[in-house]
């Protein structure tokens, strides 16, 4: 009996930590819920999304817009409504604005926003066009296994010269 007392308490304290341990990863790392931006704003080649995505000429900018606003502010620290939000103001040509969420977003890592500095550097909009620039964005978004960032590497003026 005490031996049986002593196992389920080792396993209180194995399980509780567990559980802690559980508890302060997902605090580390959040997973936001599906939210309305998703599903106005989800890029359909992204592997990050969380719906089936929009294609560009479809996104209604102004609705995506607010929603991605509202998940960013309920979300802060989930970079793919960062994304959606960037993508959602670049197509409201509302460039500098995406360009800054797409930085946001891309310096910590997220391969959509890093496929799209790379277009934005490729293409100069609403910055000095800039093909390594570019380049080392479509790079970092390959290594990830984006699906349109080799194909854009590879139609790169500077690269091609190469």
């Amino acid at each position: 009996m005490v031996r049986w007392i002593a196992v389920v308490a080792a396993l209180t304290v194995l399980v509780g930590g567990a559980a802690d341990s559980l508890a302060q990863q997902a605090a580390l790392n959040p997973k936001a819920p599906v939210h309305s931006c998703d599903h106005l704003a989800a890029n359909p080649i992204d592997p990050g999304r969380a719906a089936d995505g929009v294609a560009t000429a479809l996104l209604r900018a102004d609705a995506a817009i607010r929603a991605c606003q509202e998940a960013v502010r309920l979300y802060p620290q989930e970079l793919r409504f960062q994304f959606q939000l960037g993508r959602a103001l670049r197509q409201a040509n509302r460039v500098d604005e995406a360009f800054n969420w797409y930085r946001s977003a891309a310096e910590r890592g997220y391969a959509g926003a890093q496929n799209s500095m790379g277009v934005m550097f490729a293409r100069g909009e609403g910055i000095k066009e800039d093909c390594v620039a570019a380049a080392r964005w479509f790079q970092l978004a390959a290594t990830q296994g984006y699906p349109a960032a080799a194909d854009n590497m590879r139609t790169l003026a500077c690269v091609r010269q190469v």
